[in-house]
């Protein structure tokens, strides 16, 4: 738990090498300086006669000096693309904006730390523009996030049905690879979820999947209840009762399955977030797949 008046910080990893040629963090591919040693060139190549490698010049048959060369620590693009449409207003036992307001400060503030740029993408139907913050280094860019998404409970900013939006996601990210969090509650066609992830396999994706448990545990009383569609909202009146709060139960658990196997197909990963956000499981997530 971070200390009163300190800001929470997401902390992660990643598992590959990065390409970026602004020195960060992490380990990448780009020679320069650093502590990652490469291997030994001519001099001729590397040209840093300050790295002469000794043994390998007195060995070397032609008589050329070796230069050690490194390999430079690197930053990544940190991007946040959350899921705007209708149904992430709903209200349960969580508020999933809220969710997503307290994920931007707390990655934005991690990505600051680590010195790596931070851009937040909004989607619905479409990507909107008013939603797109282009990747940099800035302390109160998820803050500036958080300000905007408080506005989406106003009638001015309410937000449009559906998400095929995500498909369009990969022509607003970073031409380099990077990490990317997909914050959505994942109430979209299974197969626009599929395509979505197909078109983002240049990227280190992670889904956060944001549930309710008003959802996963509907009430098993027996009367009547008004049900909505959470993105048409549409009214239906049904006769509740046990059997059918249990399949409705069932249906959601289903429906998280199937998600983590498309997820695992695609090569990201799935992570469920139930009526709140534990940021320390999120971290111990990073912290087990291994990385820098």
């Amino acid at each position: 738990m971070p200390l009163p008046g300190t800001p929470e910080e997401l902390a992660y990893r990643i598992r590959w090498a990065a390409a970026g040629v602004h020195p960060g963090s992490h380990r990448s591919r780009v020679g320069g300086a650093g502590d990652d040693f490469r291997g030994v060139v001519p001099l001729a190549e590397g040209r840093d006669a300050r790295r002469l490698d000794l043994r390998a010049s007195a060995t070397d048959p032609f008589g050329r000096p070796w230069v050690r060369e490194f390999r430079q620590r690197s930053r990544v693009p940190v991007v946040l693309a959350a899921d705007l449409s209708r149904s992430m207003g709903f209200d349960g036992r969580t508020q999933r904006l809220q969710l997503v307001a307290r994920f931007a400060r707390a990655l934005s503030q991690g990505a600051f730390r680590r010195g790596d740029p931070f851009g937040f993408v909004g989607c619905d139907e479409t990507v909107r523009r008013e939603w797109v913050l282009p990747p940099a280094v800035s302390r109160h860019a998820g803050e500036q996030v958080a300000r905007q998404l408080g506005s989406l409970g106003t009638r001015e900013g309410r937000t449009g049905r559906g998400a095929a939006g995500l498909l369009e996601l990969a022509r607003w990210l970073p031409r380099q690879r990077a990490l990317l969090f997909l914050l959505s509650d994942l109430y979209l066609d299974a197969a626009l979820f599929e395509r979505s992830l197909a078109r983002l396999a240049l990227h280190d994706v992670v889904v956060v999947l944001l549930a309710d448990s008003a959802e996963r545990q509907p009430p098993r009383r027996w009367g009547l209840a008004r049900l909505a569609d959470l993105e048409t909202g549409q009214e239906r009146l049904v006769f509740m009762r046990p059997g059918l709060a249990a399949r409705m139960a069932a249906a959601q658990a289903d429906r998280i399955d199937a998600a983590q196997r498309s997820a695992r197909r695609h090569g990201a990963a799935l992570l469920v977030a139930e009526d709140t956000l534990d940021l320390s499981a999120l971290a111990r997530h990073f912290l087990a797949r291994g990385g820098t």
